[in-house]
């Protein structure tokens, strides 16, 4: 193929590869889109493979590779395969998992990886991106909304079972994913309209506030969830401290006599978010009684051995706080687990082996009468499945990739390593939280780490 051809249709190329990921994004939550995944997978692969090519031709492949952060993805790879090969615990699961979940993560990374260096020279196609997280969306808002109709219910506690997106975790990853970009992105513009380099784009900043009201109005009424309002609040109000920074030399110039348009602008960017977030935060407090006292459950639940409850809680019940009230179930279990679950990573640090129910099997050398299958912390439960090595690889390119980012801010003139940091960030608190340790879970977070280390690649090989 000439040189021209390879110009001609590198457009093409970048193009699709951008589609494709926005559709994985899109289909990833929604049930029942396990065919049309694979086949996007495969041909993402392949055009994965036909860019990496043509990108050593301009640049070294081999800097990418050791790219700290894509090689510390890359080394979770090879670390799954050399467990399976000499410390299989349940070698007949182990081998399913590496032709199924482990197959598609690869196959996602590489495509992440080819996205992210197409958007590290057009990093304002990201948005591409999280289109299609919006558009997942606005599908769920479509069902909610037909359903209600139906039942006559505006909230409906159980609907997440019927939902297009099946559960929980779906909504509060690919939320998350949303918002934390959304932060990334409205951080540079802000910052770079502050320096005015750049004028606001009304559209874009509609497009933005309208996911995140989408998504927080999905946290609070279509699926209540406590871990997709948390995470998205500490987002916001981050996202907000660090707007207030941004402006604080500004806003004080300003003061007295000089209350122009500009210094309204700028209030109001910084007021209207906060005014939203509290009115959602309120509204869900008024529905989730969990945050009632949840500290002191969380005292409670760490203390494993004095309150044994949690190994079986339909026959045990569960503790009760000073005042004699009942722990709240959800709050007690999951502490408890997520405590049972440290402990047994520390008893196995090269990790059970599978990435679903590992805790089940390990927690039954310490606990024989335990009956749990999951710490419900996506940290843990990865920790008891591929140990100390598994954590340090995979925790080790998300905080790489916040680091990199951040020594790349004050010279970068794209949203990139902005974006970056959020998106990490939003995914380390994800993983905290929520059972996101399996299955297409899995295969985002590694088609994340690696776009992201894309995006923020230095432009030299000396990287």
């Amino acid at each position: 193929m000439s040189s021209s051809t390879v110009n001609s249709t590198s457009p093409i190329l970048n193009l699709t590869l951008v589609a494709i990921s926005s559709v994985l994004l899109l289909i990833w939550p929604i049930s029942n889109t396990i065919a049309l995944r694979n086949g996007l997978l495969i041909v993402g692969c392949i055009l994965a493979l036909i860019l990496f090519q043509r990108f050593s031709k301009t640049s070294s492949l081999f800097a990418l590779y050791r790219f700290l952060p894509i090689s510390l993805g890359l080394g979770m790879f090879i670390w799954v395969l050399l467990h399976f090969l000499l410390f299989s615990q349940d070698p007949i699961l182990q081998l399913h998992e590496l032709g199924s979940t482990w197959k598609r993560s690869f196959l996602a990374f590489l495509i992440g990886g080819a996205t992210g260096l197409v958007l590290r020279k057009r990093p304002n196609q990201a948005n591409f991106l999280w289109l299609g997280i919006y558009v997942s969306f606005l599908f769920l808002l479509g069902d909610y909304l037909i359903v209600a109709m139906q039942t006559g219910q505006i909230f409906m506690p159980r609907y997440y079972f019927v939902s297009p997106f099946g559960n929980k975790i779906n909504t509060v990853i690919m939320g998350i994913i949303f918002i934390s970009a959304v932060c990334g992105a409205a951080a540079f513009q802000y910052q770079q309209i502050s320096l005015s380099k750049m004028k606001i784009s009304w559209g874009l900043s509609a497009f933005w506030l309208s996911g995140v009201l989408l998504i927080l109005f999905s946290y609070t009424t279509i699926i209540d969830t406590r871990n997709g309002i948390g995470i998205a609040s500490i987002l916001l109000l981050a996202w907000i401290i660090t707007i207030l920074l941004t402006k604080l030399r500004s806003i004080k110039n300003r003061l007295g006599s000089n209350f122009n348009v500009s210094y309204w602008k700028s209030l109001l960017v910084i007021v209207l978010p906060l005014l939203v977030l509290l009115f959602f935060i309120q509204g869900h407090l008024q529905i989730n009684r969990g945050w009632n006292h949840f500290f002191e459950d969380l005292q409670i639940a760490t203390q494993i051995d004095r309150y044994p409850q949690w190994q079986n809680t339909p026959q045990l019940g569960y503790p009760k706080t000073a005042s004699g009230e009942m722990v709240y179930p959800n709050n007690y279990e999951r502490a408890a687990w997520a405590t049972a679950g440290i402990d047994s990573i520390a008893k196995n640090p090269l990790g059970f082996g599978l990435l679903e129910h590992s805790l089940e099997r390990v927690i039954k050398q310490s606990y024989p009468n335990a009956t749990i299958k999951s710490a419900h912390s996506a940290w843990v439960d990865y920790g008891l499945a591929f140990g100390i090595p598994g954590l340090v690889f995979t925790l080790g390119s998300l905080l790489c990739i916040i680091g990199i980012a951040f020594r790349q801010i004050r010279t970068s003139t794209s949203p990139a390593p902005q974006i970056a940091i959020w998106v990490a960030l939003g995914l380390l608190l994800t993983f905290t939280v929520a059972e996101v340790s399996s299955k297409h879970s899995i295969e985002i977070l590694f088609f994340c780490i690696a776009l992201l280390s894309a995006m923020i690649f230095p432009s030299t090989d000396s990287a």
